[in-house]
């Protein structure tokens, strides 16, 4: 049994039980009738409280234990370390427990493709500070680069696609990379020793999605349109963005970030709803993208 599975059973069987949890005799019970999770294997205390560490050094999802009445429950706590990573996690747990108990509601939910293949093997070599080999497939040749002893060092989501962070050679600074451009993974033996010094918000703060400048973070503003910001208040740009202004025409919202490419293209995105007011610089930039796009549409006319 691969033992992803049982980190996801677990988190899946205590999410079932909500605020009041279970006993350890439950978790237990509940195990020995799975025979798929189980594999015929009798419930272990230890084996449970180790995956309790485990899961909540890998995912950030801490199964806490509270005392009521004269014995102890155990449920799936509130918060985190990595709050966005965990409530993505709790609700593909949720959805996927849906979809696997009802063939009729699974009809109804419609789930975008996200590469997600390579995930238990990236997690337990981070977990164990494992070396990894593998082949990258960059967009900007057809050639395949070979990477072998690499560090993996962590993993980010962005735009429903998963990037590898890491190291080809210890003395080199972290890389990023796709993760559906990766092929041929292999998890070694051998481990390595992760730079205590590493800190992956520290890593992409001020940054908008997958790319990591060293340029000054700016203040950002944004004017939008009425409708579209009810938008941005539901879903944030930036864990920074403030609403400095809003009126029955439009609101005007604040980010503190470096912009980067990937931020111009979220922007460019959004069309005529959105004008960036500053920096200057930037705003220049998204101007002149968006006079090119403007001109292909009449280039033939």
């Amino acid at each position: 049994m691969n033992i992803l599975k049982k980190y996801i059973w677990l988190v899946d069987t205590l999410l079932r039980a909500g605020e009041k949890g279970l006993t350890l005799s439950q978790i237990a019970d509940k195990y020995d009738y799975d025979d798929d999770i189980s594999n015929g294997d009798k419930f272990n205390g230890r084996t449970f409280h180790r995956h309790r560490k485990e899961i909540k050094t890998i995912f950030g999802i801490e199964i806490e234990c509270y005392p009521t009445g004269n014995e102890f429950r155990y449920r799936i706590a509130d918060g985190g370390d990595n709050e966005y990573f965990r409530r993505w996690l709790l609700d593909s747990i949720s959805v996927n427990r849906i979809v696997s108990d009802s063939r009729e509601a699974a009809q109804f939910i419609a789930i975008e493709h996200s590469n997600t293949e390579q995930l238990p093997a990236l997690l337990h070599a981070l977990k164990d500070q494992n070396l990894i080999e593998f082949k990258y497939k960059p967009f900007w040749t057809t050639a395949e680069i070979p990477y072998h002893d690499f560090q993996p060092y962590a993993l980010k989501m962005f735009e429903h696609r998963w990037y590898l962070i890491g190291k080809s050679k210890p003395e080199m600074p972290c890389k990023i990379y796709a993760l559906d451009r990766i092929g041929q993974l292999e998890v070694k033996k051998e481990q390595f020793q992760r730079d205590p010094d590493f800190d992956l918000e520290a890593m992409f703060d001020g940054s908008f999605g997958i790319i990591v400048e060293t340029g000054e973070v700016e203040s950002v503003w944004l004017k939008v349109e009425a409708k579209q910001a009810n938008y941005l208040r539901s879903l944030p740009l930036h864990s920074s963005q403030m609403e400095l202004r809003q009126n029955d025409s439009y609101s005007v919202f604040s980010l503190r970030v470096r912009p980067t490419f990937d931020l111009r293209q979220r922007i460019l995105s959004l069309g005529s709803t959105t004008e960036v007011l500053k920096p200057e610089s930037f705003r220049q930039e998204i101007a002149e993208e968006a006079m090119k796009m403007a001109a292909k549409y009449h280039e033939n006319e």
